[in-house]
């Protein structure tokens, strides 16, 4: 109990706003969520500005006894609102073992970063690898989404970007392909966001060798994986514009030399509108996610 308590105070503390809804992510139960963020808002730890949760006098009193890093509310309602589409995020992973997220604000580098301008939300850690993160929701419009993409070309530190879309269909996937290593482009739903915690916890080298056996690591940049006679072998968890154009080529220079494509069925469907002239092998990834990987609830006391 103490646990969830101490955990979601320092998350308002630092956050600012949390909405009402997102509270679920710090408790198992849906009803025992609701009874304990009202037994909070009784004893003035927590306060409810409409449907959103912020920190109340014994809460701030709290954050600032155990030296919690705490920011002064922040009444701004543009700024507001941002701050809850950033915390909305943070609370679905925030006791993830494999995904850390650090929001915009809270990074250091300035060198690097300024946030006049910029469109990043911030930066995922996923098992030791970084992604610079962008969200496009209903709400922006083309100029937006333009910018987004004047924004990744300037890049010059995160060769990994993912971009969560409320519709893929809204952008043209040639649009975001830059050189860089990784653009992920995934539509933002919780079945995605859950997919994301098991980014690199999936066995590809089982599924190569139930697909493609004699298959080894490639050092082609066009593949990840190869037989060096023909057949010239990618994995696709979520949509990567990087790969995909990289593929498209390959193909279209290679008249002889065949690409293969490994991704599950949903997947398949929107490859074949980007790679018509790929060979696909269809499995069900859920089967390959190293399960030992998977995040934990802290154990109430």
């Amino acid at each position: 109990m103490k646990m969830r308590f101490h955990s979601l105070i320092k998350f308002i503390a630092k956050y600012q706003y949390l909405n009402v809804s997102d509270a679920k992510y710090f408790f198992n139960s849906s009803r025992y969520y609701r009874n304990r963020i009202k037994t909070l808002i009784d004893k003035n730890f927590l306060r409810k500005i409409k449907w959103v949760l912020v920190l109340g006098k014994s809460g701030i009193q709290y954050a600032q006894l155990l030296n919690l890093e705490y920011n002064k509310l922040n009444k701004n309602q543009e700024y507001r609102e941002r701050l809850l589409k950033l915390s909305n995020i943070a609370a679905f992973y925030h006791n993830c073992k494999t995904v850390d997220f650090i929001p915009s604000f809270a990074i250091k580098d300035k060198t690097v970063f300024t946030t006049t301008g910029r469109r990043f939300i911030g930066i995922f850690n996923i098992n030791g690898f970084e992604y610079l993160t962008y969200q496009i929701l209903k709400e922006h419009d083309n100029k937006y989404i333009q910018s987004v993409i004047y924004d990744i070309q300037k890049e010059m530190k995160y060769k990994n970007i993912i971009i969560f879309i409320d519709d893929i269909n809204r952008i043209n996937l040639n649009d975001f392909a830059f050189g860089l290593n990784q653009i992920l482009v995934i539509e933002d739903n919780e079945i995605n966001r859950e997919k994301l915690k098991y980014l690199h916890s999936i066995r590809w080298k089982a599924i190569i060798d139930k697909c493609y056996k004699g298959a080894y690591l490639a050092e082609y940049s066009f593949c990840e994986y190869t037989n060096n006679k023909d057949k010239f072998i990618n994995t696709f968890y979520f949509l990567d514009t990087e790969k995909i154009t990289r593929l498209k080529y390959f193909i279209r220079e290679s008249s002889t030399k065949r690409a293969y494509i490994i991704c599950d069925l949903k997947l398949e469907t929107r490859l074949q509108k980007e790679l018509p002239d790929a060979n696909y092998c269809v499995v069900d990834l859920e089967k390959y996610i190293d399960k030992e990987r998977k995040y934990y609830y802290a154990v109430e006391e």
